[in-house]
């Protein structure tokens, strides 16, 4: 699926799927997730089913499958057959943590006993790369409502992981700055991304199509409770950590989120994450290299590099215009948020503030105007040391 087409409530199937029909469930509890949870979570919301029914219904569902039928050496299978149960478990976040049938529960614990590595909640892993896999393979998606309402909840999904690989590929350009700098025409890879930034952005404006009512709708499935583990969002993309890493150094601030937000990144993104805050910490970043003068960088590079961090704040801006009108809640009435009033800002704001809490469980408004804050002072950072680089040679 193109970007243009997310949220429109285009029904284009995955590209390259072409006999759906025959598609063999990779989960048995697939068939019963895609085609008839969404149904029964209406009829829950409204008032039509109980939520004891759910549960007589869901551990009817896995009985009638057998005590051997999730038992499987696959680990791929293993995580589409964790993504079903935690969303059979999602249906009833909305009542509270502990509603979910035992059935269900126990399903869960046991694969992730014969699974260490399985994430034993919604973790954005399993909701956005699992399911976009499942996706990929069989034209379907899992969501939790139905109709239209269903497809803008699946396009949400879907455009994370088809926007990731944009800002992987910028992350992984820029790295080749620290690492291979004399392998590399500078310029150029700072240009490319720059580009990759851009396509990047407009992925992310494609979400203002998205009514807040529908994001509100599926977003009740997500939230956290208070003990429990964070929800699965979008502030856990871990190729955006990597592109700020090989960017900037890491605040006191920003490493008290890489900290929270360890265990939710994806499992393959947490030792590259841990390694990039290492070698950023220590100064080996694009930023702190042109400051101390080990990355040198000619006028067209230090206008290119100006271009990629002007790009990622765009992100971050749309991102939270996005925000605001899906959660204006997380917001203080009447309030602006621009690019001068961040900049003017005292410092960072404590993203633990319990506050309008976002689908992570942080702060959303401050996680956001945290990272354009920082990107804003590396800015400057970089334009004043070009400027006084440039006195120097006209002495």
């Amino acid at each position: 699926m193109k970007k243009e087409q997310l949220f429109t409530g285009s029904k284009a199937s995955s590209k390259g799927v072409t006999e759906v029909a025959e598609f063999a469930w990779s989960s048995p509890l697939g068939s019963y997730v895609l085609d008839t949870l969404p149904i029964d979570l209406t009829a829950v919301e409204d008032g039509r089913m109980t939520y004891g029914q759910l549960a007589e219904k869901h551990d009817g569902v896995l009985s009638a499958l057998g005590a051997d039928a999730l038992v499987v050496d696959d680990l791929p299978q293993a995580c589409a057959i964790q993504l079903d149960l935690l969303f059979m478990r999602g249906g009833f976040l909305p009542a509270g943590p502990h509603i979910a049938p035992r059935a269900v529960m126990d399903a869960i614990r046991a694969q992730c006993a014969r699974f260490p590595s399985l994430d034993p909640h919604m973790s954005y892993e399993l909701l956005i790369d699992v399911n976009s896999t499942e996706w990929n393979r069989s034209g379907n998606m899992r969501v939790f409502t139905e109709g239209e309402l269903g497809l803008l909840e699946r396009d949400f999904y879907l455009g994370h992981h088809l926007a990731e690989p944009t800002i992987r590929a910028a992350a992984d350009s820029i790295l080749t700055l620290i690492h291979e700098p004399d392998a590399v025409d500078k310029t150029e890879v700072l240009e490319g991304a720059v580009r990759d930034l851009d396509d990047f952005r407009l992925y992310m404006a494609q979400y203002n199509r998205l009514p807040s009512d529908a994001f509100n709708s599926f977003r009740r499935y997500h939230m956290g409770h208070p003990g429990g583990p964070r929800g699965a969002s979008g502030a856990f993309m871990p190729s955006v950590q990597l592109l700020e890493l090989a960017l900037l150094s890491p605040t006191a601030e920003h490493g008290v989120y890489l900290d929270q937000s360890m265990p939710y990144f994806p499992l393959w993104s947490r030792s590259l994450i841990a390694e990039a805050r290492e070698t950023s910490t220590r100064g080996d970043n694009v930023v702190q290299s042109v400051l101390d003068g080990r990355l040198k960088l000619d006028h067209e590079g230090i206008s290119a590099l100006l271009a990629v961090i002007d790009k990622f704040a765009d992100f971050r801006m749309v991102h939270l215009g996005v925000t605001r009108k899906a959660i204006p809640e997380a917001f203080p009435p009447g309030s602006t948020v621009t690019r001068r009033g961040i900049a003017q800002q005292a410092g960072e704001a404590d993203i633990l503030n319990e506050d309008n809490l976002g689908t992570s469980g942080f702060s959303v408004r401050n996680v956001l105007t945290n990272s354009v804050y920082r990107l804003l002072a590396a800015r400057r950072s970089i334009a004043s040391h070009a400027e006084a680089a440039a006195d120097e040679r006209r002495k």
